[in-house]
């Protein structure tokens, strides 16, 4: 859904409904409160008005500017994406902010995977808590010889955690206090940046290991809908 927040207004699909609600109420206007009118120029200023400010909104919601510019241009007119998700912000709207920074988390994660000795990676998962990076790390991660990432955010939870027996997991989106909870090492082993890219996951990856509990012992609370 392409929406964009204008002081306290969006701009949504909903809104061909209202123009097509906008346009009944001035013909009927035309017709019953202003008969002796001429209707071709009240109709004609109205056709201009929402032309040009159609226009000029093309390119605030459309993908065809540089972010840079994008930027800018929602600056211009007053624009802001607005929270779309609980978590999410950055100077993009969600729907391309989640665009930016796959490749680079992809590659990031690869490193740190293939930086450890063969018979840890062989004990290895990717633990994503955040659907977008689980698909980066499903979609692209197979060219990098990466495994299938689990999650239980939203409906990813419904997978479960697989038959993993892994007891060393790179987590990408927690905090260190949390993980030092639930493994006995945790290590910060990467970092994810990007600036057009969702700012909750311009985080550290960690690298942990010894879990102190089973994964699927684990898994009923680890759910979250965020």
């Amino acid at each position: 859904m392409i929406v964009l927040k204008a002081k306290n207004y969006y701009l949504s699909p909903i809104y061909p409904v209202l123009f097509a609600a906008g346009a009944v109420a001035i013909e009927e206007w035309l017709a019953h409160c202003a008969p002796g009118v001429r209707k071709a120029w009240p109709r004609a200023a109205v056709l201009s008005y929402a032309a040009v400010a159609g226009l000029a909104m093309v390119p605030a919601v459309m993908p065809i500017l540089p972010p840079g510019n994008l930027v800018g241009y929602q600056r211009a007119l007053g624009l802001a994406p607005p929270k779309t998700e609980v978590d999410h912000s950055g100077p993009l709207p969600q729907f391309l902010g989640d665009q930016f920074g796959w490749p680079e988390l992809v590659a990031e994660v690869s490193r740190i995977y293939h930086a450890l000795p063969p018979d840890e990676r062989a004990r290895t998962a990717i633990f994503a808590n955040n659907y977008g990076e689980a698909g980066a790390i499903n979609l692209l991660g197979p060219a990098h010889g990466l495994p299938a990432a689990i999650s239980a955010h939203q409906t990813h939870y419904f997978w479960g955690p697989g038959d993993t027996e892994a007891d060393t997991f790179i987590v990408l989106q927690d905090e260190r206090e949390d993980l030092e909870e639930v493994f006995e090492s945790v290590e910060e082993a990467g970092r994810h940046f990007h600036p057009w890219g969702m700012a909750e996951e311009n985080r550290p990856i960690h690298l942990c290991r010894g879990l102190r509990m089973p994964l699927r012992e684990m898994w009923p609370r680890l759910k979250h809908w965020n």
